[in-house]
């Protein structure tokens, strides 16, 4: 398993905190598989989420990725934005199996129950990574996967 970083992430772009706030605000990402494609039980962090946060709605924009192709989406394990360390999972918190075969447009498939928990030793303010895990079938080189998380605070 390779962990895999959106644009934002590698980056480094600032991950909002809204407290105090009331209105719903956008987390968005977007992550181009690189030549030889990503593998089975790969994870990419697409963005974080700070702990006051709470998920309302998940929207992904794919193209096509190949025969087979599924992923998981939901929190990851370990610190945001860090690659060294202990192997990063990733849940199925938002979707579970989502179909990346065709270009398509997906939307959050299951009540969010899970809250976002801060890592053990977070050297990052207390956030938490987001994203996909891929299953199914690899992802085919080229494949542009754009997600968006609705959150509001608590």
């Amino acid at each position: 398993m390779a962990l895999r970083q959106s644009k934002q992430v590698l980056a480094r772009n600032p991950v909002p905190n809204q407290s105090g706030f009331d209105d719903l605000m956008p987390l968005q990402a977007e992550y181009v598989v690189p030549t030889g494609g990503i593998a089975v039980n790969d994870v990419v962090e697409m963005f974080g989420i700070s702990p006051n946060m709470r998920v309302v709605d998940a929207i992904v924009h794919n193209t096509a990725a190949g025969a087979g192709a599924t992923f998981d989406m939901g929190y990851l394990s370990g610190s945001y934005g860090v690659t060294t360390g202990a192997a990063r999972t990733c849940g199925a918190e938002f979707i579970a199996a989502g179909d990346m075969n065709a270009t398509t447009v997906k939307r959050l498939t299951k009540s969010v129950t899970a809250e976002p928990t801060a890592a053990v030793g977070n050297l990052t303010d207390d956030m938490v990574g987001w994203g996909f895990k891929v299953t199914g079938a690899n992802w085919a080189a080229g494949t542009i996967i754009r997600a968006t998380l609705l959150v509001g605070a608590l």
